[in-house]
Parts: structure tokens; sequence; C-alpha cells
């Protein structure tokens, strides 16, 4: 039996056996993984809390609160743990710290699988260089994956991502430590210990138990199952994943050489595994290679746009659709057939049969799929077709499957559908194991009902949730203690809708080339190619190493490497499917709006960029053994050169750790905790503080339950308004003045008056609280709430607010952009804190500078205020301290601009331009250009106009200005050397190249320059 950390060093005995030796090079390089990574992420931990979900977890984490569904309760309860320890003066670093040890021993694990992954290449684990190279890439594949942008960035703030990726990591290292041993009593051990970590961990995020279903491959088939047979399981996977694809498109979505693609990929796959590549599979091949015409157009337009900027030209692009492609498809199709004739001849030998075999399946596989999606779509579709295929892949490997481990793993597979489905599984699998293992006398009832023992042990952690939620803690969301609906309806997250997530698949929110492209927000692609360290085209050393890495693990062996693949994908391409991203591009049905992601969605992708992580290293093995071969008839002194040089790749995390350290580096962020405090600053005694969004509350959930600041403010969150438990919760426990019964708030329903203006259950909410308390506590709202959350009865607000700091205070005066000057300077130049806003040192992601940038708003108050009362020196004040404080706001430097365009103050102007702390200088030319056209300086216009075009003159909007100035203002022959210039630079410019023709018919003596008006 292994007793080592990992794996084991073997050395011969004097009786001929073997003796298992503990590795201590590996041991303590696995230490050293753990170390490195605690020692970055302490150094890079937030100081505090962080934006989005993190000032949730750590408030309840410090009070046993309930966060948001489907309540992270062993986060919670570790999260707790971790609060009471005195490891850190602030109690959310100490939360914190939770994900930083989480992370560092997911690495730890990280590298216990690379190194586990890398044994099973060799027969000979003895041999010393073999076992450096094993080293080298299961060092390597742990610190890409430890340094991987979103991994890291999620390792050093309070999140639930960290602690999956290590309880992931460590049932992956079990599952790999059953394959060794394998039917014995020891490997059931791994598995059942597997098994009860894998659905203890859906306790923190159900992310983690999507790798179970292709890991349980391992526990199901049998020992004597051949190669061909974990391929066959590995291809059921792929068929579901493409099956998920075909039907959720819409019509004509899919280009039909798309799913060829995908096959010919998986075919040659398949034939270089076969060491041998027959006249039948040759044909299919080269009729693949024709049938994909269209893509080598399509790589070579994508290639040249990134190395010059511009595609191929038209009339090559042209080409791409020739019918090439269809002649190849109908070709691959009539080869199929003929390959089916062949097989039924009876005078093929028994490799002939496997070659036409293979022959058949891919020729006419393409049109089978086509043909399923052209004529099949939707959720129903999808089961029908899954149940045959499961069907079909049962028969063939009904002799290899261990029956009653399947049924195991199949009933607790069943918690990714639903509380229902899990249950419904529990009991119909268990029922299934305990009749069919007596009556077929199958000694593995016993393990297979472990399984769903052991899952529901790891599963009770739930009751956590009604239990302490019956206790009303300060934060109880959705109060699940209040039924048992209610709890379900919690655990499946269907706080804001009924519909599943799963039905949701088939209904596309975005184009797939925005869902897997590189798209803002939301695209795979887009999070991927950041990830390690290697910006631009450097980019692909890693994924090239990443993809060599996953061959030569698949193709030394495929047991192995088959489902690691198969992880990687389903991680990747399968997030993808099941999240369905939206990208803007498409309304709903219903409301007629169409929504973008609100964040950056990378955090979904964690496991697919940990498990690729880790595939590099495996790549970076298999290059080192690549050179091993190489130059293995060479002297020794040339191959130990060799070796040690190649070896210096174990520096290569090096890339991920500087290139990601800035993005990821929170220690000096205070900036959440600053935002949520000077909001807090800005409330009234005893305020009740309307606020929209996660980041206006969980902030300050924190702040006053954890640092109990300003415990005295009511929070009425808007978004969980349009709840009935959050309504009855503000009226219960903070005292907010609704008198609706519990029977009134649960009838509440959105509608539309006669004049067809939409109320929504937060806008009722609004419009009962300002009724009711009728002035007798002051109502704020945050500054960051949009104008149409600003209501009552359906009327703006606008008019009857004030600022005052960070929020809009309710005023029965009515005015136009109200003020509390004294206050509000007061605040924003006095007291309010903004440290690492002005620090560029300090990393701002797009939530920190869209938020900050809330601090522009008073600012540019004041200034405005100062500025109407015909102070600019004050106003210019107001603007230098708020360029202090956020010296990258756009919105002020355009103010600023525009006032100084005013004053006249030309030369300063322009220095102050050219000193601007923001990439977008050619807009701050724009407005100074279109501000002097509108004051009637007519030649200062054109001036600057023409400056901001000759600095920038891909800035389109500056070019159609001043043509449009120059025109209007008759400079024809200006504006005709313009437009030359242009259409000389930008052929393709239809709109330059007309405009052009219609200027060469103007006669230029009519130009107001040279015929002196």
């Amino acid at each position: 039996m292994n007793t080592d950390i990992e794996g084991t060093v073997r050395r011969s005995n004097a009786d001929g056996g073997e003796k298992t030796l503990f590795d201590r090079a590996n041991a303590f390089i696995a230490g050293l993984v753990f170390l490195i990574t605690l020692i970055v992420y302490v150094k890079t931990v937030a100081p505090t809390l962080s934006f989005w979900d993190c000032g949730e977890f750590i408030a309840c984490s410090y009070i046993l609160g309930i966060p948001h569904p489907p309540g992270s309760p062993l986060y919670v309860i570790i999260g707790r743990i971790f609060s009471i320890l005195p490891i850190a003066s602030d109690i959310a670093v100490r939360v914190n710290l939770f994900s930083v040890v989480s992370g560092a021993a997911a690495a730890f694990f990280g590298y216990l699988v690379t190194v586990r992954l890398i044994r099973f290449w060799y027969d000979d684990r003895g041999q010393i260089r073999d076992r450096i190279t094993t080293y080298i890439g299961g060092f390597t594949g742990a610190l890409f994956m430890a340094f991987a942008s979103t991994n890291w960035g999620n390792s050093v703030e309070a999140e639930v991502y960290s602690p999956t990726m290590l309880i992931m990591m460590v049932v992956y290292w079990l599952t790999l430590k059953y394959f060794e041993s394998r039917e014995t009593p020891p490997g059931g051990r791994f598995m059942l210990l597997g098994v009860y970590l894998a659905m203890l961990g859906v306790g923190i995020h159900l992310t983690l138990f999507v790798i179970v279903p292709v890991l349980a491959i391992y526990f199901i088939l049998k020992k004597e199952a051949l190669t061909r047979h974990w391929a066959i399981v590995a291809l059921f996977f792929f068929a579901e994943l493409f099956l998920l694809f075909m039907l959720s498109s819409r019509p004509g979505e899919v280009p039909y050489f798309l799913p060829i693609l995908i096959l010919f990929i998986v075919f040659v796959f398949h034939s270089v595994l076969l060491n041998k590549i027959t006249r039948p599979i040759l044909v299919a091949i080269i009729l693949y290679l024709v049938a994909v015409w269209p893509i080598y157009f399509l790589a070579v337009d994508v290639v040249s746009s990134s190395l010059t900027g511009s595609g191929l030209a038209d009339s090559i692009g042209n080409l791409a659709s020739a019918p090439v492609g269809w002649i190849g498809f109908v070709g691959l199709i009539a080869w199929g057939l003929f390959s089916v004739f062949k097989l039924m001849s009876q005078k093929n030998t028994d490799e002939e049969r496997g070659s036409w075999m293979i022959s058949a399946v891919y020729s006419l596989t393409p049109a089978i799929l086509l043909g399923i999606g052209s004529l099949l779509s939707g959720y129903y579709a999808f089961m029908a077709l899954t149940l045959i295929v499961i069907g079909l892949v049962a028969l063939v490997l009904w002799r290899y499957i261990n029956r009653l481990i399947l049924i195991g793993f199949g009933a607790i597979s069943m918690v990714i559908l639903g509380f229902w489905f899990l249950i419904i599984g529990i009991v119909a699998g268990g029922a299934a194991i305990m009749l069919l293992g007596i009556l077929f006398k199958d000694k593995s009832w016993q393990v297979a009902l472990a399984i769903i023992m052991l899952a529901v042990v790891g599963y009770s952690v739930n009751i956590f949730i009604p239990i302490r939620s019956a206790h009303n803690p300060a934060i109880d969301e959705n109060n699940p203690s209040r039924s048992f609906t209610t709890l379900v309806r919690f655990l499946e997250r269907k706080q804001y809708g009924t519909e599943s997530m799963t039905a949701r698949m088939f209904e596309r929110r975005g184009e797939w080339t925005n869902q897997f492209g590189d798209y803002r927000r939301m695209g795979f692609w887009h999070f991927f190619k950041e990830q390690y360290g290697f910006r631009g085209p450097r980019f692909l050393i890693a994924l090239i190493l990443g993809l060599f890495g996953i061959w030569e693990t698949i193709r030394r062996k495929p047991e192995i490497g088959l489902p690691f693949l198969t992880v990687i994908l389903v991680c990747s391409v399968g997030f993808v499917l099941y999240m369905n991203f939206a990208d803007g591009t498409r309304q709903d049905a219903v409301t007629g709006r169409d929504y973008l992601e609100v964040r950056n969605r990378d955090y979904f992708f964690t496991p697919a960029f940990v498990f690729f992580g880790l595939a590099i290293g495996l790549g970076i093995a298999a290059f080192i053994e690549l050179v091993k071969d190489t130059v293995r008839n060479y002297g020794s002194g040339i191959r130990n050169g060799v070796f040690g040089a190649v070896s210096l790749l174990v520096l290569l995390p090096l890339m991920p750790l500087t290139g990601n350290y800035f993005y990821n580096d929170r220690s000096r962020n205070y900036m959440p905790f600053d935002y949520a405090n000077n909001s807090l600053m800005s409330c009234p005694p005893d305020a009740l503080f309307i606020t929209t969004g996660d980041n206006d509350t969980f902030p300050i959930w924190c702040l006053q339950e954890v640092y109990g600041i300003r415990k005295d403010v009511r929070l009425v969150n808007l978004s969980l308004g349009n709840t009935d438990w959050y309504i009855k919760q503000l009226r219960d426990k903070l005292n907010v003045p609704i008198v609706w019964t519990d029977k009134q708030i649960e009838d509440l329903r959105p509608y539309r008056d006669k004049d067809g203006t939409a109320f929504r259950i937060q806008d009722q909410l609004t419009d009962h609280i300002i009724a009711v308390n009728k002035w007798k506590d002051p109502i704020v709202f945050t500054v960051s709430a949009p104008s149409g959350d600003r209501r009552f009865r359906g009327k703006s607000l606008e008019e009857n607010l004030i600022l005052e700091g960070m929020v809009y205070r309710l005023t029965p005066t009515r005015a136009k952009n109200q003020i509390n000057i004294e206050l509000t300077q007061k605040l924003y130049e006095e007291q309010f804190a903004y440290r690492g806003t002005a620090d560029p040192t300090v990393y701002k992601n797009e939530t920190c500078r869209r938020l900050g940038n809330n601090y522009a708003q008073g600012f540019l108050f004041l200034a405005d205020t100062m500025k109407s009362a015909g102070d600019y020196e004050a106003a210019l004040g107001h603007i230098r301290k708020g360029l202090e404080v956020i010296p990258w706001s756009y919105d002020i430097y355009v103010y600023a601009a525009q006032t100084l365009g005013e004053m006249g103050r030309l030369d300063t102007l322009q220095a102050f331009i050219d000193g601007a702390r923001i990439e977008e200088k050619w807009k701050l030319y724009f407005n100074w250009g279109m501000a002097a056209k509108i004051a009637g300086n007519i030649d200062e216009a054109i001036e600057v106009l023409e400056m901001c075009h000759e600095l920038y003159p891909e800035y389109i909007d500056g070019y159609r200005a001043l043509v449009s100035t120059l025109y209007q203002n008759r400079r024809y022959a200006a504006l005709r050397k313009l437009v030359e210039d242009r259409v000389a630079g930008h052929p393709d410019d239809v709109e330059s190249v007309q405009l052009l023709q219609q200027i060469k018919s103007i006669d230029v003596s009519r130009d107001t320059i040279e015929g002196n008006k």
C-alpha cells in the first residue's frame, strides 16, 4: 500500500520484490508550492472587504447570517471560525485569510494531482531524470494554477471559489489514488472519502460537483475495461456538449462547417492514437480537409487582422463561399456509405473491418449531426437524445460497468438538477441498489449504498440554513426557515425566478461568437487569454504548452488523459453553455429590453483556468521529455547539459507571477471600505437609506454588522425590495415605516397604470415608505441609483432631491440641481477618505473605477454651483481637488476642459489636456472644439479639431466634426485636402469617397478663405 504523501519511489529489495519508500523530495516540493503560494497571497490579500459578494460573506461569517441563495453554509461556518481566530487585527482580513489558506492548499493538491498524472507516463518511476521531470511539471503546473489571474483574485478576498477549488483538487487527487488501488479496500476508502467531500463541498458552491460525473468514470468502469471503453465514455461527454450547442442554437446560427471541424479534430485525435492510418481513414481525412474549406480563409483572416489590423481583401474572402466545402461534405457522405458497404463484406479481416468501421462512423456522423441540428431543438429534444445516447453507451459497455456504483453516482449527481431530483435519485437509487444487489448477489451493493449514505451526510450541512434562519440573524436572505417550500427554492437558487438553469440553456441570451469569444464581461476567450501572464501573441506559448500536455497525457495513458480533457471541456465549454451569459444583443421577449452582464463573469470559469494551469505544467514536462528523447543517442555530457538547460523551464511560472501581480495585488486597496463609509457618513441620523445593487448594499452590511458603524441607518435595497420576505424583514426587524399586512405584501404584483407607467414591486415599496413616513425620518437615495428608481407615484423626484455628500436627501422643496454646499464641501474636502484612489500603483478594476467615479458627481456639483454664481476660480478649485482624488475621472477632465475654454485660458487648456491622466484625450480635444464651435469661435474650433485629427487620425467622430465644421463654414479647399487624405488612407470608407466626389463639383473660388468672404 502507498504510504507516501503522493506516489512512491520504488526500489528492489533483497528478495527481488519492491519496497515502497517515502518520497521526501516530492513532499518537500509540495510544501514549497504551498509556502510560495501562501506568501504571495498573504502579500496581496485585501486589507479589508472587497466589492460584490465579499462584504456579504464577511458579515454573514461574523454573525452566522444567511447570505444569498443557496446560502453557502459550510463557507459561513468556516468563515466564522476564521473570524474569531487572532490572526489579524481586522475581522475582514481574518475571513479573507480563509480564501488565502484555501488557495495555497489548493495549489498544494494541484501539485500532487499533476505529479500523479505525470507518473502514469512512466513504467519505471525510479529514474532520476524522470523524477526531476515529474517534479518540474508538478511545480510549474501548480504555480500556473495558483497565479492564474482569476484564481489569484478569488484567493485574496472573501469569496467561495478558492475553498471550492481546494475541495475540487482534493477530490481529483483521491480519485487518482483510487485508480492505482482499484477494487481494493484502500481504494474503496479513497472513493468514499471523495464522495463525501464532493457533496460536503456543495455547502460552499455547487461548481465543484460538475467534475464528479466525469471522475465517476474511474469508479464505474471495471479494471478490465480497455482503452476504447474509456474513449467511448469520453465521447459520450463530448457528444452531450455538442448536442447542447446544436439544440440551443437558432436556425442557421451555426455554420455547417463548424460541426464538421469539431468532428475532424476528434477524428484526427483518434487516428493518431491508432498509430496507423489506413487507406479508408486517409481518404476520410482528405475529404474532411475539403469539407472545412471556409475555415482556412477564416483562420487567415483572423491572423491577418491580429497582425496587420485588416483582414483579407474581399476578392480573396469571397473564395470562402465557393461550394468546395459542400463538395467535400457530400463526398464524406458518399465515402461513409461506401465504407458501410465494405464493412458488411465478408472478405475483410478483423483489422480491415475495424478500419472501415472507423471510416464509416466518422464519415457519416457529420450528416447525422447536421440533420439533428436542422430538425430538432430545445430542452426536451436534448433530454430525449441524451437518453438514447446513454442507452447506446450502456449497451456497448455493459460488461465493463459496475452497475451498482453507476446507480449510486447517478443518484447523487441529481444534485446538479435540483433538490427534488436529488431526493428522488437518493430514494430510487438506494432502493435499486439494494434490490439488484440482493437479486444478483452483487457484493458491491454495500459500497454503492455507502456512496449514497455519505452523500446524504455531506449534503446535511445545509440543515444549518433553516436552523440558523429560525434564530433571525441580522442578515437572513429569503428567510428560508419560514417553510419547507421556501427552503427548497432557496437551495435551488430561485430567488428571482422559477425557470431552471438547465431549461434556460436552450434560450440563448447571447451570440455564440460573444459567449465563446473575446467579448467584454462574459466572453470565455476574453478572460482565458489574460490568465497566465502571457499578453498578446505570447499567449500562444501557454496555449500550446497546455494542449501539448493534454495530448501527451492522453497518448501515454488514455485512462488518465481522457477524463482530464473531459473535465477541462466541461468546465469551459460546458460552463459557457450552462451559464448562458447575456451579451446585450438579444431582447427579452417580455420586456423588450436587452441585457449585458453587470460585471466580469470570469470567476465562473475558475475551474477551467485552474485545470488548464495544471495542463501547462503537463506540457512543460512533456516538452522536457521530448527534448530528452531527441538527445537520447548523444553522449552523457551533452545529455546532461541539454537536460539542465531545459530544466530552466521551472522558472516559467514567473510569467504569471510578474504579469498578474499588479492586477491582483489588493494589499493597499481600501476603496470598498471607504466608499461604504463615505456613503454612511453622508446619511443624517436615523436615515432610511435607499440603495439599488450589490455594491451599495453588501459593503454597508459589512460595516454595520462587523465594524458597528452607523447602525442607526436603515438600509432599503430596491433589488431585494421585489421580494415579500425582504419587505417583511424591513417592517419587522428594521422598523422601516411599512404598514402593509403579510397578506398585502404577499399579494403585491407589478402592474401598469392607465397611462402605461410600469410599477414594479420596488416602486410600490418606495411609494409606500415615503407616504407612510410623512417626513418623520430622513429618506436618502444613493448617488448610484438610476433616475428610474427615484420616483414617487410614477413621477420623477429629481427636483425634490438635494445632494448631501454621497446621497440625495428627499426634501419637500422643489428646485433643480439642489445641493447642500456647506455639508457637501465639508464631506468631500475634509471628512471623506479616499485611500488608494489617486495611487497609480493600486490597480482599479472596472467596478472600482465605476463606483469611484461617483465621487466626481459631488466635485462637479460643487464646481458647477460656483461657476453658475460666476466664481470660476472657486469652480477650478473644486475641479483641482476632484482630480487630486480621482485623477482618472473622464467626467472631471471634460468639465475642466469646458470651463477653461469658457474662461479663454487656451494655453492652460492645452497644457491641461497634455497632462491628463486618461487614455481618451482625443475626446477632450473634441469637446473643446465643439464647445468653441457652439460659442461661435469658428477659427478656434477648426484649429482644435484639426489638432485632434492630426494627433488621433483614427478618431472618426473628430474627423466627422472637422468635416462638418469646414463644410458649414465654406472652407472648401481645406475640406477637400482633408477628405482626399482620408480616402487615400481608407479607400473602403464609402462615405468619404462619396463626399469627395461631391466636393470636387464645388467651385473653390467660393471658399470663404481664398475668396476673402
